[in-house]
């Protein structure tokens, strides 16, 4: 990322609604602000115009393929297959090597290429996959690399208990800190909110499990007492949207309304209402309040927005890929 702050967030998310009446409920707010359904559709909007032609890269490109894929938005004609051109251009330039020490790039690739129906494994002749095998320069990366290698193995459901899966799962639990979530710095006993939302996500799959639901128990409970009185989140220094937006992602992910749970509700207004405080009127989001549209927050609030709208619509959570086709 550009922003060395930001950088350490990504090192480094059943039908349709009767009415579009029903969907400007789940706001919550007044005054303006424009409904689930209504951003939703701004923001799909606004990054395809904005990003052209998607690039392989953390920004301008891939997490927007991502979202507008899982957000069920209409995607300009040719806008995926500019993605999947791009991807195999820089696939087939750099041999299959998309990065020596950063294994985000293959996961990143990965989870775009299942969310909009290609195989990972045959990328321009490479497999983008096999990767994510070296556990060793994966987890170099630390528990950021280790959640989004999990997320993208498993992102199609097809084997969530293969030895690969399992060896990941046991090193990201082990990284749990003393007050229930969890830290890209391996060495604090501190928590942070971007990587313990980020690893609640990725935790998905195993929820069923007696050990993995207790930490994911806690993780919700870190969660929750870490919200700001404003119902904000400050992590790294700034209250961001990216903070907020990855928690509605974690929660989307296990059935939790943000705007309605009574544990991040902050003077009636939930987190919808806190990530619409960065929303600007074309479509984009800020990084922090008040501030300029921010590429990186709006391809994270673009995730958010399409995870809690898949939450009410009773579709699989947003990196459950297994519906794609």
């Amino acid at each position: 990322m550009l922003n060395p702050q930001k950088k350490r967030k990504e090192c480094y998310f059943a039908g349709i609604l009767a009415a579009t009446a029903a969907i400007s409920l789940l706001s919550g707010c007044g005054g303006g602000t424009p409904s689930l359904e209504e951003a939703l559709k701004k923001t799909a909007s606004y990054e395809q115009t904005s990003i052209s032609s998607p690039a392989s890269d953390s920004l301008g490109g891939e997490w927007a393929v991502i979202a507008l894929a899982r957000s069920g938005e209409q995607a300009e004609d040719g806008y995926y297959e500019k993605y999947r051109a791009n991807l195999e251009k820089r696939v087939k330039e750099q041999s299959g090597v998309l990065s020596e020490n950063r294994y985000t790039e293959y996961s990143r690739a990965i989870l775009a290429a299942r969310a909009i129906g290609i195989n990972p494994a045959d990328i321009g002749g490479y497999d983008l996959v096999k990767p994510l095998e070296d556990f060793d320069s994966v987890t170099a990366q630390g528990l950021n690399g280790a959640v989004f290698a999990l997320l993208a193995l498993n992102a199609d459901r097809a084997d969530t208990n293969g030895e690969l899966e399992q060896k990941y799962l046991t090193y990201i639990i082990d990284q749990e800190k003393p007050d229930g979530g969890f830290s890209l710095d391996d060495s604090s006993d501190t928590a942070d909110v971007d990587l313990t939302a980020m690893t609640l996500q990725c935790l998905e799959p195993y929820a069923t499990e007696e050990e993995i639901s207790a930490i994911i128990d806690r993780g919700m409970e870190f969660l929750a007492a870490s919200q700001a009185a404003d119902g904000g989140y400050e992590a790294y220094g700034d209250k961001s949207s990216e903070s907020v937006s990855q928690v509605i992602i974690a929660l989307s992910t296990y059935g939790i309304d943000c705007n309605k749970d009574e544990r991040f509700l902050k003077n009636e207004k939930g987190l919808f209402d806190n990530l619409m405080t960065y929303y600007k009127k074309d479509g984009s989001f800020s990084h922090i309040a008040d501030g300029d549209a921010d590429p990186m927050a709006t391809d994270q609030a673009f995730c958010a927005l399409a995870a809690y709208q898949r939450l009410q619509t009773g579709k699989n959570s947003f990196y459950n890929m297994s519906d794609v086709k």
